[in-house]
């Protein structure tokens, strides 16, 4: 739908340059282009996989530690009053989606030099990926502004699962094959898409990952249709997870209720024998049973302590 073209500009000196980003919009009459001029050096740019806006790298010095990542979109919502009114005497307004390039936001001071967009959508990860980066993950919602910071130490690979719900970060070897100098950090994380760790795992030698393919199987139709379902698919999917977590818990406390049990059997073992002493006892009494409340008589006393007495003489 959207294309981007990055254009160098050097100065006449060309010891300064900076950075023209023509923007194409492909499904539009007669492909109309957007010029985005950037004074920074752009490092890196990326389209949104599911919507209309891209995020971009860039900075003074294409060697700065310390770079900005901006967003733009390439729609933006208009405001239009309208000559009626509301109940309330308030002024009625309309909103409509154009096609006009705006800048969303720009976040500054960060350290990273790629970025990878979650295959839904509104998710990005900044990352900083290399052997003299430091490994910095932000997993950043640019719908709701927040932002989460993990790390992994050597990374050089990020890769999203194609639901967009999970995220691997690797650290592989040249397969080609030789000495690789941190063969020690070789292995993967992986991720939810809210930055919160899953899973890992370290190998000695590891080469590649890749995610199984996965194609969109539901129409357009199907969609809706789930979408408005949904409850009924939450509450099974609820039921699911509590028999799996119960599942889980039995296991996990599989040790406990073994050692519950034997602690029973051996109190009732205890309790039998016990039981067994008792009537030999009450053999060797005569019939006495120490046990037993009847042959108690229950007698109440009150006894009345007077702690101090005064006498007041009333005129």
């Amino acid at each position: 739908e959207y294309l981007a073209v990055k254009v160098t500009r050097h100065s006449k000196t060309k010891k300064t340059f900076f950075n023209n980003i023509e923007l194409f919009r492909l499904n539009e009459p007669g492909v109309p282009v957007e010029m985005l001029e950037v004074k920074d050096a752009v490092m890196a740019l990326q389209w949104e996989p599911r919507g209309s806006r891209f995020a971009m790298i860039h900075a003074e010095n294409p060697s700065s530690t310390k770079v900005s990542v901006s967003f733009y979109d390439m729609k933006k919502w208009h405001e239009t009053i309208l000559p009626t009114r509301t109940k309330k005497g308030n002024q009625k307004t309309e909103r409509t989606l154009v096609s006009e390039l705006n800048k969303v936001e720009t976040l500054e001071g960060k350290q990273c030099n790629c970025l990878f967009w979650s295959p839904a959508g509104r998710t990005i990860i900044l990352a900083s990926l290399g052997d003299s980066a430091s490994g910095t993950l932000e997993f950043y919602d640019v719908d709701d502004k927040t932002i989460v910071v993990k790390e992994h130490y050597r990374a050089n690979n990020v890769m999203w699962d194609p639901s967009g719900r999970t995220v691997a970060t690797v650290v592989s070897q040249p397969i080609g094959g030789g000495h690789f100098k941190f063969a020690m950090d070789n292995g993967y994380i992986l991720w939810s898409f809210q930055g919160k760790q899953l899973y890992q795992q370290s190998y000695e030698t590891f080469y590649q990952l890749e995610w199984r393919p996965r194609e969109t199987l539901l129409t357009k139709e199907e969609k809706a249709k789930v979408r408005k379902n949904l409850k009924k698919y939450e509450k099974e999917f609820d039921a699911q997870d509590k028999k799996r977590q119960r599942a889980l818990y039995l296991e996990e406390t599989k040790g406990k209720r073994a050692e519950r049990a034997k602690y029973r059997e051996t109190m009732a073992r205890l309790r039998e024998i016990r039981q067994r002493q008792k009537r030999d006892h009450v053999a060797l009494e005569g019939g006495y049973d120490s046990d037993d409340e009847a042959n108690y008589i229950e007698r109440e006393i009150t006894v009345v302590t007077v702690i101090n007495t005064k006498e007041e003489l009333v005129i």
